[in-house]
């Protein structure tokens, strides 16, 4: 059986790898540089992430020593990732229901991208003691 550590290293990776494609795209949307199918490759992109986040979390939380969250740094974690999941979901309802992409909805998909990656790096410190952000 998949240790639940294995798993949410498996998820993390899906999850962050997702978001950091979507990043990649509402950056080009924001420029409104690149190929023309930057803004479905940012969307979907950003829905695939949405759908593997909760998995992350539920192993991540599973997979943590001691009883949940009884660290400081988990309940930020699990603050910043789902005020980044519900960032991306507000961009995911404009985009269904708008359906046009501009500076301000690029930056808002930038913004929730930038929360899940700041919450990646939160878990490189937790778990390593190491991270990119400080």
């Amino acid at each position: 059986m998949i240790s639940a550590g294995t798993l949410h290293v498996i998820s993390t990776e899906l999850t962050i790898g997702m978001f950091a494609l979507s990043g990649v795209a509402f950056l080009l949307c924001f420029l409104k540089k690149g190929p023309e199918s930057r803004e479905a490759v940012a969307h979907w992109a950003l829905l695939g992430g949405l759908i593997a986040t909760p998995m992350a979390i539920i192993s991540g939380v599973n997979a943590a020593p001691g009883d949940g969250i009884d660290n400081p740094l988990l309940a930020n974690k699990l603050l910043l990732s789902m005020a980044s999941a519900g960032l991306a979901i507000g961009v995911l309802i404009r985009r269904f229901i708008c359906g046009k992409v501009d500076s301000k909805h690029a930056g808002i998909g930038m913004a929730a991208v930038g929360l899940m990656l700041v919450t990646a790096g939160m878990g490189g410190e937790f778990s390593r003691g190491e991270t990119l952000l400080f």
